[in-house]
C-alpha cells in the first residue's frame, strides 16, 4: 500500500519552491485551466442551466413533450446553480475583503 502523502515531502525544503505557487503572471505550468477560465465557464454553465429551465416552462406551458416532473427538476437545478454562484460571488468578495484589511 502507498503512502499517500509521501508526495509532499520537500515541498518546504529550503531552496525548493512549494508546488503550485507561481510568479505573477506567468502560464499555468500543468497545462490546466485558469482561476478565471474556470469561474467564466461556471458562470456560463448556471446561464445555459437558466435557459434550459425557462425552454422547459415555456414547453410545459405549451403542453410540449415534457412531464411535470421534469420541468420541476429543470426549475430546481437552475436554483441551485444559481444558489451556487451567489455563494462563490460571496466567497470571492470575502477574500478580496480580505486581502484589503492585510497591512504590508
Amino acid at each position: 500500500m502507498t503512502n499517500s502523502i509521501s508526495h509532499i515531502g520537500n515541498a518546504f525544503v529550503p531552496g525548493i519552491p512549494p508546488t503550485g505557487i507561481q510568479e505573477a503572471g506567468t502560464a499555468n505550468p500543468s497545462g490546466g485551466p485558469s482561476f478565471k477560465e474556470l469561474m467564466l465557464d461556471s458562470l456560463h454553465n448556471a446561464n445555459q442551466i437558466q435557459l434550459d429551465s425557462q425552454q422547459a416552462i415555456e414547453k410545459g406551458l405549451l403542453g410540449g413533450d415534457i412531464t411535470q416532473a421534469e420541468v420541476f427538476t429543470s426549475v430546481k437545478k437552475a436554483d441551485l446553480a444559481l444558489k451556487m454562484m451567489v455563494q462563490m460571488r460571496n466567497k470571492l468578495l470575502e477574500a478580496y475583503n480580505e486581502v484589503q484589511r492585510m497591512q504590508l
